[in-house]
């Protein structure tokens, strides 16, 4: 009798397992996937902003004929701007000090009895800043996308390049205004007021921003003027 019972209980636990195993097989997994963020977006620092300013002093030296490099490319050394990107758009914004290149070319000047520099070097140094500020100021009032802030007390200046426009499909960072260091030079071949379209790469974490342009001589010759900005992404 025990017999008679025991074979419905397994055809009936038979029966449970395989519902089971039915189950299984019917329940899904839903994952969710996120698409890639834009490598370009975030916050860059240039890497080697010395380098961009020595080749941008040395166009200049070509009309000024002054040694701009070894008086103001050390002095500015330290200076690290740097490169926000939100979507197709970028900021580019930089701190600098005055008062070490204006003092490094007060020393030059009267090592060559420059006699246009006139006064104790500490006066001159205020008043070449006091000078420069004005005349950056007046840039703040006509609704630029360059502006400037200041610190009196440290001679020091803040720049802010705004209206940036990043063409993905380019490869292009297209400027409202061509990127400038607070009027000592411009990294373009012509005025800061006027647009300049650098080509850009992103390779191996750099971000690199170069320009290629012909500029005509007083002579009659051409040459071609070559700048390039690098960037590495700031860890978040």
């Amino acid at each position: 009798m025990f017999k008679q019972y025991l074979k419905p209980l397994f055809i009936a636990g038979c029966s449970l397992l395989m519902l089971a195993g039915c189950g299984n097989q019917t329940a899904t997994t839903t994952t969710t996937t996120t698409a890639p963020s834009n490598p370009l977006e975030g916050k860059w620092e240039q890497i080697d902003f010395r380098s961009t300013l020595e080749r941008s002093l040395g166009y200049e030296e070509f009309s000024s004929r002054l040694p701009r490099r070894l008086i103001y490319s050390d002095a500015f050394k330290d200076v690290t701007p740097t490169l926000t990107i939100t979507g197709d758009s970028a900021v580019y914004d930089l701190t600098a000090t005055t008062n070490v290149a204006v003092g490094n070319f007060y020393d030059y000047a009267k090592a060559q009895k420059l006699t246009s520099v006139q006064g104790t070097k500490e006066q001159y140094i205020k008043n070449q800043y006091d000078d420069l500020k004005k005349n950056l100021e007046t840039y703040n009032k006509h609704n630029l996308p360059l502006s400037f802030e200041f610190n009196d007390e440290k001679y020091e200046i803040h720049q802010t390049l705004k209206e940036i426009t990043i063409n993905e499909s380019a490869g292009t960072f297209e400027f409202k205004n061509a990127p400038m260091f607070i009027d000592l030079v411009t990294f373009s071949s012509g005025k800061f007021v006027y647009p300049v379209t650098y080509k850009y790469t992103l390779e191996d974490g750099i971000l690199t921003l170069s320009l290629e342009q012909k500029q005509d001589l007083d002579n009659g010759d051409s040459v071609t003027l070559y700048y390039t900005m690098r960037f590495k992404k700031v860890a978040e």
